[in-house]
């Protein structure tokens, strides 16, 4: 009679505590997908970056278009040929995006080798090398594999040790078992969704429309609270480069920290204007965009199925495959930006010929900041005094030109609004920044 009691209260004990250990363990599938995500964003600028700063020294040196060129491509096809052999002989369950693969598991079809702790980690480095070689790919729907990959890891207690995090065995053993496996691989893949859009709540739509076969409220909530911790860790981990701003969550934000300075300091330019409204007979233009594109679309599928059906079986034959994919993809960008180019003032507007010689502006269309009779907008800063009186001095309050100098730009600080290439100093070229340009920089051109 005395022994009933005991139990009951043991089991309501362990399923308190089994509760308790479910939320927290969600929690830090959270955290997890939103460093992975901060990681990849960092590798993807730092590998972009790298290439493209060598790129403009041989524009700068006045090199040789070959020689830009076979840089160019070379560069990307290096990066394309370590992601391939990683992908096609170390891991070849990376080559999906892995969406398809997700729902597959969920709805109990056993997928080999997709969420092992190998396979996450190829896919963060073939994500990363992809991406930053120009190649049309992005990091987004690979997060989805990635998060479900480290919410699957939380499960398996001989592999927790590989986060660096303790927990008892008898703690995960509690977890070992399908039904928790695909409810924490279902947060996973919200957490995903959410690190590359910055959407909890779509992060949470996306796994009960795609990916969850059975849901109830407690899963809604599990899966809400892994994309919110998501969202706020990439946020909060993004702040330091955004001046403390935490709004640009995800890693694509429509948004950028240039284009938000500014518009805080009043510096969005005319033709840049933050207002888009949209009138009722655009709405026909829209709905012709529509049908143009579930055109292109239809026939982007038929021909991408024709070809899957010839494409190389052998190894070796893939790898050259995407070599010869890269060189075209690089070969068609290099030609756009050089040939092409559309060089674009930087925004770097102060007044010329003024009473407040230097004082920033909004443009050439700003008629009230600057003072004078022969006052202008111009896209240059810090003017200077070139010979005369006052050499080498602020043009601002000196009287320059009047005593035998001449007011000039003596600092055109180089174009952080996207790539300059072959465009003079103060200037950015607009098709060059969004064919190799990072995200913030393609958001702002």
């Amino acid at each position: 009679m005395t022994m009933v009691p005991v139990v009951n209260n043991r089991a309501q004990l362990m399923i308190r505590n089994k509760t308790s250990y479910r939320w927290v363990l969600t929690m830090i599938i959270g955290v997890g997908v939103a460093a992975s995500a901060k990681f990849l964003m960092f590798a993807i600028d730092l590998l972009s970056d790298l290439r493209n700063d060598k790129l403009q020294e041989f524009y700068d040196t006045e090199r040789s278009i070959w020689d830009s060129y076979v840089f160019f491509v070379s560069a990307n096809a290096c990066l394309v040929f370590v992601g391939s052999i990683l992908t096609v002989y170390m891991e070849p369950a990376t080559v999906a995006d892995g969406v398809a693969e997700i729902k597959a598991f969920i709805n109990g079809t056993h997928v080999k080798h997709f969420l092992k702790l190998r396979t996450i980690l190829v896919k963060i480095a073939g994500t990363i090398l992809s991406v930053s070689s120009g190649l049309v790919s992005g990091a987004e729907s690979p997060m989805i594999h990635i998060g479900a990959g480290i919410a699957s890891g939380v499960t398996r207690g001989d592999k927790l040790k590989n986060l660096c995090i303790e927990f008892s065995p008898e703690v995960l053993g509690l977890f070992h078992n399908d039904r928790d496996r695909r409810q924490f691989v279902s947060a996973g893949a919200g957490a995903g969704i959410a690190a590359a859009f910055g959407a909890p709540i779509g992060g949470v739509l996306f796994v009960l429309e795609e990916t969850a076969g059975h849901w109830s409220p407690e899963l809604v909530w599990r899966i809400f609270t892994a994309t919110l911790i998501t969202t706020l860790a990439l946020a909060l981990m993004k702040a330091e480069g955004n001046n403390g701003d935490i709004s640009l969550a995800g890693i694509l934000s429509f948004g950028t920290t240039n284009s938000i300075g500014r518009l805080k300091g009043g510096n969005i330019l005319a033709d840049r204007s933050v207002a888009a409204p949209i009138f009722w007979w655009e709405v026909v233009f829209f709905i012709w965009v529509g049908v143009i594109g579930g055109v292109i679309g239809g026939t982007f599928n038929k021909a991408l199925s024709f070809i899957a059906r010839h494409r190389p079986k052998r190894s070796i034959l893939k790898v050259l495959e995407v070599l010869v994919v890269s060189v075209l993809t690089s070969s068609a960008i290099f030609y756009l930006a050089y040939f092409r180019d559309d060089c674009r003032n930087n925004g770097l507007w102060t007044c010329r010929d003024a009473d407040n010689w230097g004082e920033w502006c909004s443009g050439p269309q700003d008629n009230s900041t600057c003072n004078g009779p022969r006052a202008s907008c111009t896209n240059a800063s810090l003017w200077t005094c070139d010979g005369g009186l006052y050499n080498g001095q602020s043009c601002r309050s000196t009287g320059c030109e009047e005593f035998g100098g001449i007011c000039v730009p003596s600092v055109i600080p180089d174009v952080d609004a996207g790539l300059r290439l072959a465009c003079e100093k103060g200037q950015y070229d607009e098709l060059g920044t969004i064919l190799l340009g990072s995200r913030e920089q393609v958001m702002w051109s």
